[in-house]
């Protein structure tokens, strides 16, 4: 987590003209405020001060001759434009690199660029309409070096024109937090979503832009995936931007940072914080303090060659044994108790298990715990606090109530009216979770990042002792003969006072129901969303199912029994 001053917007402005008849470059600098040239080894190098950032330039021009539209194996032999920025102070600025049109004739789509960061080849793009080639944040006291090399690319269809830019650096100060960058544990892999190409693809963790992971303040939140056995090496080993198929993914999970809140006139306020700030209640975990956690961006799901899916009987969905699945388009688990949902999700963590997390357990125990516990994450059904910490977030300005593609009543999160993963019901039809607006509606952000199903398809259990059914009695309908570990479940309902504010968004008001499910399901219509809650329970039911949350942990308690 990282803090940042007051927003303001500095334009350092190189201006670069091509004439394509001939494709020759130069470069001119325009002053805007101090400058002053100095040497260094040997260079004539000059320097612009912005505040406390400082842009400087080595080489004043760059000249390409003779060029004709180019394959990109030859536009990266091109000479290259060399610039770095420094930052005078100890703090984290957040800045954002574009090309600014001034009078060009040819389109930013017919231009291809190779950008270098701190001599790392960060990839081959093409520009951006938008013009921006990297946003990225500079540490207290930093440097990045960059190079450009700017080619026409080999489809275009122009001869003769003008491409003139300026690069301007914009920096960005806010008195913001800074989201925790995410946390990954073997087995998983980075993930954005193009939805030019309908695909997921490798993620760069060092969020560069062109291979962008999250922006939490543009409401994109963190994705990762595990995947098929047959495939995990391939895609663990290959570079950034490589495509990943949906039918490889077995489970998606989407990073909830670690934050406190206000309540402010109905609105939330959230505040990211570090590990050793205070925070909302779910980021402690068995006396941990954690940077975030990942949840399950789907609920669960079967595959459809199990028997539960051909039979739907208990007898072949009520145990532990059924592998899940978190992806779009899978039949919702159902016909299985809460206390087998419980330990399936725990299974989800011991050895040989399908998504590739590090495990060595090879027994689970009644309370919870899994012998010969060895590794650094812990899986679980989700708690009510962890789906009240993503509600919070999706109810502020970091989630789909600050989207401004929805207003009023569609701040609601979309519902499922399927009995799979991943649909959303807009408007008495039903549509795939990747589908602009109407799918992406019933996602806690309104886009393709953020956390799906979270308004009907199944109830969803989270684990709270309730006191009016008492979830570890020999009476209750849970499933469960004992107690499981108290990091396990929430036991403090009386004094959430999260789910004391009004329920803005729904039609039913009564909060004041101990919950042991939320979302509500598919036939309830608009009665239930991520806020409502309900005291709901069966031994077996058709309407219940649930999801995981995943915990990146320090030290694990190992019990030998």
């Amino acid at each position: 987590m990282r803090k940042i001053n007051k927003k303001t917007i500095i334009i350092i402005s190189v201006l670069l003209l091509c004439s394509i008849s001939l494709f020759t470059c130069f470069i001119v600098f325009t002053q805007k405020e101090e400058y002053k040239e100095i040497k260094k080894q040997g260079k004539n190098e000059k320097e612009e001060y912005f505040g406390d950032i400082v842009f400087t330039y080595v080489d004043k021009s760059v000249y390409l001759e003779n060029v004709i539209p180019t394959l990109d194996k030859f536009g990266v032999m091109n000479d290259a434009f060399t610039f770095s920025i420094k930052n005078k102070n100890s703090g984290i600025k957040k800045y954002t690199l574009s090309l600014l049109d001034d009078n060009s004739t040819i389109k930013n789509s017919d231009i291809r660029y190779e950008i270098t960061k701190n001599d790392e080849v960060l990839g081959i793009y093409t520009l951006n309409d938008d013009g921006i080639i990297d946003i990225s944040e500079i540490d207290g006291n930093g440097e990045i070096k960059y190079a450009i090399k700017l080619w026409l690319k080999y489809d275009s269809e122009y001869v003769v024109g003008t491409f003139r830019k300026k690069i301007a650096v914009s920096i960005e100060n806010t008195t913001e937090a800074m989201p925790n960058e995410p946390i990954l544990t073997k087995g998983m892999i980075p993930v954005y979503y193009d939805s030019d190409n309908n695909s997921w693809y490798k993620a760069d963790i060092k969020n560069t832009y062109n291979s962008k992971w999250y922006d939490y303040g543009d409401r994109r939140w963190a994705n990762a995936v595990t995947v098929d056995s047959k495939k995990r090496d391939f895609y663990e080993s290959s570079s950034v931007g490589t495509k990943i198929l949906i039918e490889d993914i077995n489970s998606f999970w989407v990073w909830v940072p670690r934050f406190n809140y206000d309540v402010n006139n109905d609105e939330i306020k959230i505040n990211f914080v570090n590990d050793d700030e205070v925070a909302f209640r779910s980021f402690t975990f068995n006396n941990q303090e954690l940077s975030g956690f990942w949840i399950a961006k789907f609920e669960s799901g079967v595959k459809d060659d199990i028997l539960c899916f051909k039979t739907s009987l208990p007898k072949d969905c009520n145990n532990s044994s059924n592998k899940l699945y978190f992806v779009p388009n899978y039949a919702f688990t159902n016909r299985i108790n809460m206390a087998n949902l419980f330990y399936s999700m725990r299974k989800m963590e011991m050895n040989n298990n399908i998504y590739g997390f590090m495990g060595a357990g090879s027994k689970l125990n009644n309370d919870g715990t899994i012998k010969n516990d060895q590794n650094n994450i812990d899986i679980h059904m989700i708690k009510n606090s962890e789906w009240q910490a993503l509600a919070l977030l999706s109810d502020s300005i970091y989630g789909k109530r600050g989207n401004e593609n929805y207003k009023d009543n569609d701040k609601l999160i979309y519902h499922n009216n399927s009995n799979y993963t991943g649909k959303s019901s807009y408007e008495n039809n039903l549509y795939d979770y990747n589908i602009k607006i109407m799918g992406e509606g019933a996602s806690t952000t309104g886009n393709t990042t953020g956390v799906y199903d979270t308004a009907g398809g199944k109830r969803e259990y989270v684990m709270i002792d309730n006191d009016k059914i008492n979830l570890f009695s020999k009476t209750s309908k849970s499933g469960f003969t004992t107690k499981v570990k108290e990091y396990y479940y929430d036991d403090d309902f009386k004094s959430d006072t999260t789910l004391q504010f009004k329920d803005r968004y729904s039609n039913d008001n009564n909060i004041t129901n101990e919950p042991i499910t939320r979302g509500g399901y598919k036939n309830t219509g608009n009665i239930f969303n991520v806020n409502s809650v309900s005291d709901f329970i069966d031994k077996i039911s058709l309407e219940s199912s649930s999801r995981a949350t995943l915990m990146i942990v320090k030290e694990k308690e190992n019990d030998k029994a």
